[in-house]
């Protein structure tokens, strides 16, 4: 990807209208919701992002976002590195009307034609949704062990069962 950063606000009307396209990093400082969820940013968020009309005429933008950070393990307390990835379709509309009329598999950006927009707000959102569910070291490199031999479970002992009692009473 390209090194250049990417502006902070564009018109994403004008840029679809021109089949325009955007690639670049946008540096952590611009990243302030991304880094209030993770440990440390370890490399500024790189974007392409593409502006086009879809084949129903609507204006829609295609990315692709990667950024690298360090996430704290539930397990252990320590930070280990994480790689974000995520392609994104957002049709860009101006009310919810036009936002409900969306096919299911399209996700909305609700932005008025006269403003500007904050690129970084854009690849943000999509870096936060790549965020694992559990943040966790991969197997094995976590020092916390949670594996739980089964033998410890087969060798347990057995507790008599209270409804043994049912069984004579037939």
């Amino acid at each position: 990807m390209s090194n250049f950063e990417m502006p902070e606000n564009i018109n994403p009307y004008q840029l679809a209208d021109k089949q325009a396209g955007l690639e670049g990093v946008v540096p952590a400082l611009r990243l302030n919701r991304l880094s209030q969820a993770v440990v440390s940013i370890d490399k500024s968020a790189e974007a392409q992002l593409s502006f086009k009309r879809d084949d129903s005429g609507r204006r829609v933008i295609e990315g692709k976002v990667f950024c690298a950070v360090s996430l704290e393990c539930q397990r252990c307390m320590e930070p280990y590195p994480v790689e974000l990835s995520g392609e994104f379709t957002l049709a860009i509309v101006y009310n919810d009307e036009m936002a409900r009329a969306l096919p299911a598999g399209l996700d909305s950006l609700l932005h008025l034609p006269d403003e500007q927009l904050d690129v970084a707000s854009i690849i943000e959102d999509e870096l936060l949704l790549c965020l694992p569910m559990h943040a966790m070291h991969p197997e094995g490199d976590c020092k916390i062990e949670t594996q739980f031999g089964l033998d410890e479970v087969e060798d347990a002992p057995s507790k008599p069962n209270p409804f043994d009692v049912l069984k004579d009473l037939k």
